[in-house]
């Protein structure tokens, strides 16, 4: 199997190359192989299905479609722009440059975003935190590399796909410009429609995803198929019945209109936007239960007490505060139904051999 040779590899703290071995993708169509084909621009072909895989911006692009904002063809000329000025210009420079290339955003919003960028790492050493510290782990989401930057920080064996190739070209210069020798491992892919085989990672993570797909029950579905038996998936979502701020709107009390006079709402204060709703952590869990009917899940507030206590900001210590009360049985009663970040977690089976019977089971 043949991938590109920045796109094989993720960095010890030290800069040095790290082997990820059986890590490396497959087709995402029938899970074979994959090898390059030609050398002047790097092109793979699946060995069984003959599915033809390009780069872009420096990436292997094993998607098969785009996201919702744009066409797979204008998201591809959107990240190659975008890896123009990546040696040229810093974290934030090439940040900014990304909003002045997207012209739908307002200033406010922009900086908002500019600000959640910056401060991304902080909160992905808090996710990493909740993963088994020996786990290969896949990110599913990893927009501009917070959760990526901070697991290669920590020396972790990771691997982060994103369906928009212009966010990792984001998230590449994050990890250069902390120091890595190597890019990290990171893909264009489908979150419903992964390229690795069954039984893969020992983790799989989701920080902010599933509230943006289209059909959240095949990303899950294919979480659990990539994950080992006996593995965890960690999935982290905004709380719809988080009385503060929408982070995607910027607006109070959103999570408790229905979807009609939501929409109104912020159309009446932000204009014609596209802004997903958010579920509650219950939810995200019993879809979860219904799609997989064979496996134990669990759901609470996030816990942000791994935020990194180096940060003194406000935010860090509102944050490492929240994460203390979902510690408290009481506290963690409210911080569930009313917290700004809801947690799921999944455990996946391992088949007991002797029945050859999966449990299920239901943690409230």
């Amino acid at each position: 199997m043949i991938v590109m040779d920045n796109n094989r590899n993720s960095c010890n703290p030290d800069g040095s190359i790290k082997r990820l071995g059986s890590l490396e993708p497959v087709c995402n169509l029938c899970h074979s192989e994959i090898s390059e084909i030609g050398h002047k621009k790097l092109r793979v072909e699946c060995l069984n299905c003959g599915k033809v895989f390009k780069e872009v911006a420096g990436f292997l692009d094993l998607r098969i479609r785009s996201d919702r904002y744009l066409s797979l063809n204008q998201e591809r000329q959107k990240a190659e722009r975008l890896s123009h000025y990546e040696s040229q210009e810093s974290l934030e420079q090439l940040t900014r440059r990304y909003y002045q290339i997207t012209a739908d955003v307002s200033t406010e919003r922009r900086e908002r975003f500019v600000r959640h960028v910056l401060d991304a790492e902080l909160r992905g050493a808090a996710l990493l935190k909740r993963i088994p510290e020996k786990a290969t782990i896949l990110e599913l989401g990893t927009g501009t590399g917070g959760f990526m930057g901070a697991a290669l920080k920590a020396g972790r064996n990771a691997v982060g796909v994103d369906i928009a190739s212009r966010w990792l070209v984001v998230a590449r210069k994050r990890i250069m410009e902390m120091g890595f020798q190597s890019p990290a491992t990171l893909y264009p892919a489908c979150a419903e429609k992964l390229p690795w085989p069954d039984n893969t990672f020992d983790s799989v993570v989701a920080d902010s995803l599933l509230e943006h797909l289209e059909n959240p029950e095949s990303a899950i579905t294919e979480m659990f198929r990539v994950t080992k038996p006996g593995g965890t998936i960690l999935i982290w979502s905004p709380n719809r019945y988080w009385p503060g701020v929408d982070p995607h709107v910027g607006l109070f009390g959103v999570g408790y209109l229905n979807r009609s006079w939501a929409e109104k709402y912020v159309q009446w204060r932000r204009g014609d936007i596209h802004w997903p709703l958010s579920r509650s952590p219950k939810i995200w869990s019993k879809m979860a239960l219904e799609v997989l009917n064979s496996s134990e899940v669990q759901y609470q507030a996030a816990d942000f007490s791994g935020w990194p206590i180096t940060d003194k900001s406000i935010r860090a210590r509102i944050a490492r505060l929240l994460g203390r009360m979902t510690k408290t049985p009481f506290m963690s009663i409210i911080m569930t139904q009313i917290g700004p970040v809801g947690e799921i977690r999944i455990v996946k089976p391992v088949m007991d051999l002797d029945s050859h019977h999966m449990n299920q089971v239901e943690v409230f």
